[in-house]
């Protein structure tokens, strides 16, 4: 299994190489540029001449401190235009705001002067709010429409008893879009955040975004500001991390607070911040621990359909491992690796039970799944090769054997467990 490059912030007591010190010298150079146009080149200027003569000194020269000295005063001038973007920033929602109102008060006075001049029919027409599905969900739930009739021979209301449909024929969950929802987040995989209905597509602060990941896991319980300080800040001085950490929270509620809320989306009380109660919240990790718990209930009162129908929607919920694509932080590794457990745990009841019930193929999808995101899963490879000596493929059952003595061996340099060794010679002996 590929593994993905080290994209961590290269620290200066570590070794640093041709490749990591070209990549960071190109992510500077890209942002003293996009500081440039931004400021008229003023600020900027001054920046590279400073860098210039820090990479010209050598060793502790007087004018490599200096340097040093220089840019490290300049950091008060980029905190401050830091805040003044988000300033920025926070008069276009406004303007957007505005506008959209505008807008849409227009588009719906135009529409009831139609309806007077009897150029529209009333019966036919839908309400302009009904066909924007961008007003956070405030548009109405069209007529539900009857099922369809059983086919003949069916009993009629008997439900089927086990679904033989393969995941991957079923559409994923998507966020829920109900304007009762303050707060929806994806979570499981990428980070897909909607605020009021209103998708965040863009975060102006990486600090930001990281604080709120943070409160989110934590949420409903307040955390101390020196506890983020050390997350973020670890190599600042008190003082230097607190300014940081406002900077960041400004910037964190400028992207939560204008996006139609009626409250605010952080609270701060004595030295604690933490997501506000008042809100309501959908989070997918959230409702997959809550399906994993109901397929654990079920199995233990024996209802297997009902494990099956939780198990399920779970897998749907994850998408990937938890905050897939932010490859810097590291203190949910551990919630991130408990998480892909329970999945593959999932998937493995998904796999058995099927093929315990004779359903082959929906079998082979879950294992497959499982052996998909993880190579080593073991127990995965077994239930495959039970899957194909059900279906008299020996081939199959041997070519699956190797894949997974080739993925142990490659992945964690260890050979087939006895159980897999004694299957495989059982599954594939003449009798």
């Amino acid at each position: 299994m590929g593994r993905k490059p080290d994209e961590r912030p290269i620290r200066l007591d570590s070794p640093v190489t041709d490749l990591q010190m070209d990549y960071s010298l190109n992510r500077l150079t890209a942002a003293v540029n996009e500081l440039s146009r931004l400021t008229e080149r003023r600020l900027s200027s001054a920046i590279e001449r400073a860098l210039a003569d820090l990479d010209n000194a050598v060793g502790y020269t007087g004018a490599g401190i200096d340097a040093a000295h220089k840019l490290r005063l300049w950091r008060a001038d980029y905190l401050r235009l830091a805040a003044e973007l988000e300033a920025a920033t926070r008069s276009f929602h406004l303007i957007e705001q505005g506008l959209s109102r505008r807008i849409e008060a227009a588009l719906a006075d135009w529409e009831r002067r139609f309806d007077a001049t009897g150029l529209v029919a009333t019966e036919h027409r839908t309400p302009l709010a009904d066909r924007s599905g961008w007003r956070r969900g405030r548009f109405r739930q069209r007529q539900a429409q009857p099922p369809p009739a059983a086919p003949e021979g069916s009993p009629s209301g008997q439900p089927e008893l086990i679904s033989l449909v393969p995941l991957a024929y079923k559409p994923a969950p998507r966020l829920p879009q109900t304007h009762d929802v303050g707060i929806a987040a994806h979570i499981l995989g990428p980070l897909e955040l909607t605020v009021a209905g209103i998708r965040v597509v863009r975060w102006s602060s990486l600090k930001a975004r990281a604080i709120f990941q943070y409160l989110l896991i934590h949420q409903g319980r307040p955390v101390r500001r020196e506890v983020l300080m050390e997350l973020e800040w670890p190599e600042l001085s008190h003082n230097s991390a607190r300014n940081n950490l406002n900077v960041a929270l400004y910037s964190l509620r400028n992207t939560l607070d204008f996006k139609g809320l009626d409250v605010q989306a952080i609270l701060h009380k004595e030295g604690c911040y933490l997501l506000n109660p008042a809100l309501t919240y959908w989070v997918d990790r959230s409702e997959f621990l809550s399906m994993i718990h109901d397929a654990q209930r079920a199995c233990q009162a024996g209802g297997i359909q009902q494990a099956i129908e939780a198990s399920r929607s779970a897998v749907q919920l994850y998408r990937g491992p938890l905050f897939e694509d932010d490859p810097t932080g590291e203190w949910y590794l551990a919630e991130r690796r408990h998480l892909r457990e329970l999945y593959l745990q999932a998937l493995e009841f998904l796999a058995a039970t099927h093929c315990d019930l004779g359903q082959v193929l929906v079998a082979i999808e879950f294992a497959q799944q499982a052996i998909s995101t993880d190579p080593c899963h073991e127990s995965a490879h077994r239930l495959l090769m039970r899957c194909y000596a059900r279906q008299h493929q020996q081939q199959l059952v041997g070519r699956q054997y190797q894949l997974c003595m080739a993925a142990l061996r490659d992945e964690l340099g260890v050979s087939p467990a006895a159980e897999t060794v004694q299957l495989f010679h059982t599954l594939t002996s003449t009798k």
